[in-house]
């Protein structure tokens, strides 16, 4: 790679002997802006080497923390209730207004957590995609 030609130095530029040369502005060249430098963009999503996979990776990580920080709740949720069932008979038998207690306690004891974790785990997704985007954005 060569350097560029350097234009020639106009004579009235040139001080004579004795005098004090004029104050200029030197300017260094414009810079390429390098390849990596400062936060990911949305372009090193697409490309397909290291660095790209690194980032979807700590995406998909990122929601898999979210995914199982609700699926555990969740299972141990739906889990109590047969265990329930075994633990207390008197469930399957005992009515309440005519309705029978294991579907009040499946109807009101579990469904309801249920669509709480449900929107928690919508909110905390959303959380993680809009961090990663502002992440991918500062660029």
């Amino acid at each position: 790679m060569s350097a560029p030609p350097v234009p020639p130095v106009p004579a009235e530029t040139v001080p004579l002997p004795g005098q004090t040369p004029a104050r200029q502005a030197v300017r260094a060249p414009a810079r390429r802006p390098a390849d990596r430098t400062g936060a990911p963009g949305r372009d090193d999503l697409l490309r397909q080497d290291d660095y790209g996979r690194a980032l979807l990776g700590s995406l998909m990580r990122a929601q898999l923390g979210a995914t199982v920080s609700v699926l555990g709740p969740a299972i141990l949720l739906l889990a109590l209730y047969p265990l329930l069932a075994v633990l207390v008979p008197s469930l399957a038998r005992d009515q309440v207004a005519g309705i029978p207690l294991t579907l009040l306690v499946l109807g009101g004891g579990i469904y309801p957590p249920l669509v709480v974790l449900g929107f928690w785990y919508v909110r905390r997704a959303e959380r993680v995609e809009r961090r990663f985007g502002e992440l991918l954005d500062d660029r």
